[in-house]
């Protein structure tokens, strides 16, 4: 799972609390399709194109400098998202 996936899961249910644990399930399952849609995927390997648990692969992700031409991007836009339909709570 990307760690803007996660981070903004973890967001997500922080600001509803664990009292609130349906709606946190459902704001997150509406976070993770909108960030799919804008992104293609929620895991590192769909977004990358690489198996990130490899040490090839992580070798790759240096090399092709994926973090800014990816990373940087996919984290952005899940700030974006979570600033979108959370930022006012």
């Amino acid at each position: 799972m990307c760690g803007a996936v996660s981070g903004g899961a973890l967001a997500i249910g922080l600001l509803y609390g664990q009292d609130n644990a349906d709606e946190v399930g459902i704001k997150t399952e509406e976070f993770m399709r909108r960030f799919t849609e804008l992104n293609g995927a929620v895991r590192c390997n769909d977004l990358t194109g690489l198996d990130m648990s490899s040490e090839e692969g992580a070798r790759e992700y240096d090399a092709r400098n994926l973090y800014e031409k990816t990373c940087n991007g996919v984290v952005s836009s899940a700030v974006q998202l979570l600033l979108e339909d959370w930022g006012d709570n």
